[in-house]
């Protein structure tokens, strides 16, 4: 095992790389400080203050905790040194490891070594990402083949070019949240600059389709020992793919609400089917019997005929009334079904609208229901179908689990709750199977959650339950009107390590 792990080595280029590291013995627990003196895939070799012991296992990891940039890989002593006072040693890798440390350790690290120019750049050519590494006046010091940005490619016709020069992206671009913006930003505020999902249109980058790529970029400013910025780090990471997977996603999501948004007034129609056919039933017996007391008239009308068919006249009348009203009302909710759009609504407003849509159901009609609605809520700014779906797929739920009862009772409060919107709707039915998600006629509710950030909480058993439905109301007001500059764009996270 050892003398395999060595030939490996052996086999591949080992970086000089003096980076600080905390190392973690597999016996005691203990924490020590050691640095690297050179790394391989395969192992590294470290110098530490403490002594450690052979064949023992240890974990190694970055010297100081940062968010983000975290590292670590397992690994076996198998040769230790004392010289001068200090301990080296010799560490396989559990795993071939490919480069464990973070960008900002391997800058630290390389400020010493960068007379080790093949050791570099095969370093940075072994990186999936695209780097590139400029002085303080922005010309190129270092690079990678991976890089998208310049052309030539090749690290050698790059090294020493001005970056004005041999980018078009950086030439061509202006204002703000430009690519030239995001450098000066970073060489001003000395501060790390990241932006997710970067458009490039680089015509020697896009499909033939002239679909742009899109990569996360992270510029980290290189700072002398005056505190002066000397340089810039560029890292880019393709995330084309990811980027029309998001699309597609987005796009499967918008057809899924207006299918869903379909669904929901088919299941509405389908329990209101009845409840149509039954009065134009009645309609057309009515219309038949005024028929059939027409044709056996053979004598003059007399006061009592006229009056039994101005009675079921307006019989028909009531009827075709109830059948209006109720063309009126689907014809209202198919109104705000297609709005589509983001708009700002009123909660009270659109769970009124819904109750009056479900009174058209007999079965609704009876149950008794205590609707209990504060005022002044903060109005929602999202789309109206969604949010009125939601609603109605739930009540819609409720009523097949009051079904076999004969005193069904339904409550529907909202209320605002510190910084949160609810609304709480109890019922007296067959609980509900947790999570709600689970039952395929709420499906919507998940897509609820991840859109506008809404909570669904559920507490009780059969007979006395409770479902509440909690937002923030900080995510459902419409968002201000205002310029976008960079220093809007989110620091979008993405991992600060290379593996």
């Amino acid at each position: 095992m050892q003398q395999g792990v060595h030939k490996e080595r052996r086999r591949s280029l080992r970086i000089p790389l003096n980076v600080s590291l905390c190392l973690k013995t597999g016996t005691h627990g203990t924490a020590t400080r050691a640095v690297s003196t050179d790394l391989s895939p395969y192992g590294i070799q470290i110098k530490s203050d403490s002594p450690v012991h052979h064949h023992e296992t240890v974990t190694l990891g970055p010297s100081e905790k940062a968010s983000g940039t975290d590292y670590i890989v397992k690994g076996q002593i198998k040769w230790v040194k004392k010289e001068k006072g200090k301990f080296r040693s010799g560490i396989a890798f559990e795993d071939v490891t490919n480069w464990t440390f973070s960008v900002s350790d391997l800058v630290k690290g390389l400020e010493t070594e960068l007379s080790h120019l093949i050791y570099f750049q095969y370093l940075l050519d072994s990186l999936d990402d695209g780097i590139l590494i400029f002085d303080s006046k922005l010309n190129i010091v270092f690079s990678n083949i991976n890089q998208p940005f310049c052309l030539p490619r090749d690290p050698k016709k790059l090294r020493g070019k001005q970056f004005a020069e041999v980018c078009l992206l950086y030439r061509g671009s202006k204002g703000e949240a430009s690519f030239k913006e995001l450098f000066d930003k970073a060489l001003v505020d000395k501060e790390d600059v990241r932006i997710s999902s970067f458009p490039c249109d680089l015509p020697w980058l896009n499909d033939p389709d002239c679909h742009n790529k899109y990569y996360n970029i992270w510029l980290l400013p290189l700072i002398g020992p005056c505190g002066d910025t000397i340089g810039l780090f560029l890292r880019n990471r393709d995330v084309t793919a990811l980027h029309r997977l998001q699309d597609r996603e987005k796009a499967r999501e918008e057809t899924l609400w207006q299918q869903y948004r379909h669904l929901i007034f088919g299941q509405l129609f389908d329990d209101l089917l009845e409840d149509i056919a039954n009065p134009l039933s009645a309609i057309i017996g009515r219309l038949d019997l005024i028929a059939k007391k027409i044709s056996r008239c053979e004598t003059a009308i007399d006061e009592t005929q006229i009056k039994d068919w101005v009675s079921d006249i307006e019989s028909i009348q009531i009827i075709t009334g109830q059948i209006t009203e109720f063309c009126w009302a689907i014809a209202r909710r198919r109104k705000n079904e297609t709005v589509g759009a983001m708009v700002p609504f009123s909660l009270n407003s659109l769970i009124k609208d819904e109750l009056r849509i479900l009174d058209l159901h007999f079965f609704f009609r009876k149950i008794n229901r205590q609707v209990s609605l504060f005022p002044d809520l903060p109005l929602i700014y999202g789309n109206y179908s969604e949010w009125a779906n939601a609603f109605l797929a739930l009540c819609l739920v409720l009523m097949k689990q009051m079904a076999t009862l004969d005193n069904m009772w339904m409550s529907i409060q909202t209320f605002k709750e510190d910084e949160d919107l609810v609304l709480r709707i109890s019922h007296n039915g067959k609980a509900l199977n947790t999570p709600l998600d689970k039952d395929p006629a709420l499906n919507i509710l998940p897509l609820l959650k991840k859109k506008y950030g809404v909570n669904v909480y559920v507490s009780g058993n059969s007979g006395s339950q409770t479902v509440i439905f909690k937002v923030t109301t900080s995510k459902i007001q419409e968002p201000l009107r205002k310029s976008v500059s960079l220093s809007d764009t989110p620091n979008f996270p993405f991992s600060s390590s290379f593996g």
